[in-house]
C-alpha cells in the first residue's frame, strides 16, 4: 500500500493521510503505525482521505477505529503497577462480548 502524507498549515498542523489500494489484514498495521507517527510529531489533527481505497476489510476498519481513538485522546497504554503496562484492546465492544456470553449460556440452560 502506498500512503502519501501532507501537512496543512493552520493554527495547529493538520495531517492528511492518503492511502492508495485495499486496506486489509496485509497492511492495516502500516496505516496505524503511520497515524501514530503523525500523532507524535507533528500533527494532532488528522484527515484520512479514503477516496483511493476501493476495499476495506474488518482489519482495515479496526485500524480506522483505533486511529479515531488515538486522535480523540483515549489512553493507548495504562499503567497497571510499577512493572506492567497494559495496552487495552479497543477492537471489541463490551456489549458485543456480553451478548456472546448470554447467547452461549442460553445453549446450556432454559429459562
Amino acid at each position: 500500500m502506498e500512503i502519501t502524507i501532507s501537512i496543512q498549515p493552520a493554527s495547529e498542523p493538520i495531517a492528511v493521510m492518503r492511502p492508495r489500494g485495499n486496506l486489509d489484514a496485509s497492511n492495516f498495521m502500516e496505516v496505524l503505525d503511520k497515524a501514530r507517527e503523525l500523532y507524535n510529531n507533528p500533527a494532532r489533527n488528522l484527515i484520512i482521505d479514503l477516496s483511493e481505497v476501493p476495499y476495506i476489510s474488518s482489519a482495515g476498519l479496526i485500524a480506522i477505529h483505533q486511529i479515531s481513538l488515538l486522535y480523540s485522546g483515549v489512553p493507548q497504554e495504562v499503567e497497571k503497577n510499577d512493572k506492567e503496562i497494559i495496552r487495552p484492546d479497543f477492537t471489541h465492544s463490551s456489549s458485543a462480548m456480553i451478548l456472546k456470553v448470554r447467547s452461549n449460556r442460553s445453549n446450556f440452560s432454559k429459562r
